[in-house]
């Protein structure tokens, strides 16, 4: 349900734009979105709608991948015979990757890649040049990237270490938090018997700062107070459901 209702916000199509654009150019891109604005599901949108069309492989980051999971996703999508052995074949399964995507460029995309290190950063950067070299296109074209990940991701890409990788980031894109319509839309859907007044609607979007991920923290909490007092979620109903909240400034 989830995923439904995220096909045609903003986020949504930014992202989709942004995912066809890498794949059918071969380049590296960058999308950033705040948590909980929707950069999974939009994912998950593009590879319902537009997965047949483009091979690919998507892997999800956290703070314990490095080099050789990234290494490993790759070549079971390419459905390459990892070099079997020590760690020092790795270097040999890099090679046979990098000669696979040169023939026939499989589309990478890394979510949460904010929480990458910079030498996973740079292992997966001098794949992609070696796939350019081997298709005689040099910082150009190698095969398509997707990073999705925080406004950190930018910040880490912006690092003098990294500036390897920033210069080959040709496409670069922010998903935009949801607006009133949108989340009004999302509200219907998901939480048919809330109702909420004008007030507790600009409040719902204020205090959520568009997020998805905080609609679903704030909305059971400021629900059942409702269901105690007025049954309508106002603004009055939001600075109560506030108390219960960590991770959001108090209002003034």
């Amino acid at each position: 349900m989830t995923e439904r209702l995220f096909v045609n916000t903003r986020a949504a199509q930014v992202a989709i734009q942004s995912l066809d654009r890498i794949a059918a150019e071969q380049i590296i891109g960058m999308v950033v979105a705040n948590p909980g604005v929707g950069k999974t599901e939009s994912i998950k949108a593009w590879c319902r709608k537009r997965g047949a069309a483009y091979r690919h492989v998507w892997i999800e980051a956290d703070v314990l991948t490095s080099p050789r999971p990234i290494l490993t996703a790759i070549v079971q999508a390419l459905g390459v015979a990892r070099t079997a052995g020590v760690a020092a074949n790795m270097h040999a399964t890099k090679q046979r990757v990098c000669e696979e995507l040169a023939k026939d460029p499989v589309m990478v995309g890394i979510d949460e890649a904010d929480l990458l290190t910079v030498r996973t950063f740079e292992f997966v950067r001098s794949i992609w040049d070696r796939v350019a070299d081997l298709r005689d296109m040099p910082g150009e074209h190698g095969f398509p990237l997707a990073l999705f990940g925080t406004p950190r991701l930018r910040e880490m890409l912006s690092r003098d270490d990294l500036e390897r990788l920033r210069r080959r980031t040709f496409h670069k894109a922010e998903l935009p938090p949801l607006n009133a319509k949108e989340m009004e839309t999302i509200l219907a859907a998901k939480w048919k018997e809330l109702r909420c007044d004008d007030e507790g609607l600009a409040g719902l979007l204020r205090l959520s700062r568009g997020s998805f991920g905080w609609l679903n923290v704030i909305v059971p909490i400021a629900a059942k107070l409702a269901a105690k007092d007025s049954r309508i979620v106002t603004a009055r109903i939001l600075r109560a459901t506030q108390k219960y909240l960590i991770g959001l400034p108090e209002e003034e």
